[in-house]
């Protein structure tokens, strides 16, 4: 559990992640800006300025709240 409470229903919420498994699994991360695509369909980012992403979850009603730290 964390103290970060439901905006909802004000119970203490479950610390997680949410995955990407577009190359294997990974944790989420943000990025600054407007998606900018490469001539293969990758983006464009400087890994320096990846974010790891955190994710809250209510047990009781099932809200997701997204941080990146």
């Amino acid at each position: 559990m964390s103290e970060i409470a439901c905006l909802r229903c004000k119970t203490a919420m479950e610390t997680g992640f949410l995955l990407d498994v577009a190359q294997g699994v990974r944790q989420q991360r943000w990025y600054p800006g407007i998606p900018e695509k490469r001539f293969f369909g990758d983006l464009n980012v400087k890994r320096d300025q990846l974010i790891y992403v955190m994710t809250y979850r209510c047990p009781s009603c099932g809200y997701l709240e997204s941080y990146a730290k």
